[in-house]
């Protein structure tokens, strides 16, 4: 009998716990919809070399898909312009709160054949490392 119930104190204890996973989950799936909403809102953007053409949410990764150009006037070398947007998304204060509830932004860069160049997940823990 006492075991019994132990055993169900245990379950109520971890479905509770599950359940309020679930919850953040979800909630974190509903702001990355949203910030991707935001975001292509105003596509495409141009930023130097890079112009964002697309933009959307997968559970709570926020996809960017970017085109390169290379021959864009003062274009930097990729490797560069991939270091200052990583940089870019760690000390913007409204990214990095995002980074910090367990939103996740993934660059995407093609180059102006349509050749992925990059695929890097920037995540807190990027930011955390640079």
């Amino acid at each position: 009998m006492k075991k019994w119930i132990i055993v169900s104190v245990a379950v109520a204890l971890l479905s509770g716990c599950a359940s309020a996973e679930r919850e953040q989950q979800r909630q974190l799936e509903m702001m990355a919809q949203n910030r991707a909403g935001v975001l292509s809102a105003g596509l495409p953007i141009e930023y130097g070399p890079l112009s964002i053409m697309r933009v959307l949410a997968k559970s709570t990764v926020i996809e960017l898909m970017m085109i390169y150009n290379q021959d864009a006037k003062g274009a930097k070398p990729l490797n560069q312009v991939v270091e200052m947007s990583v940089n870019s998304y760690c000390t913007n204060s409204e990214v990095r709160s995002h980074l910090d509830m367990g939103l996740a932004y993934n660059i995407k860069i093609r180059n102006t054949r349509g050749q992925l160049m990059i695929d890097k997940l920037i995540t807190k823990q990027t930011c955390q490392s640079s």
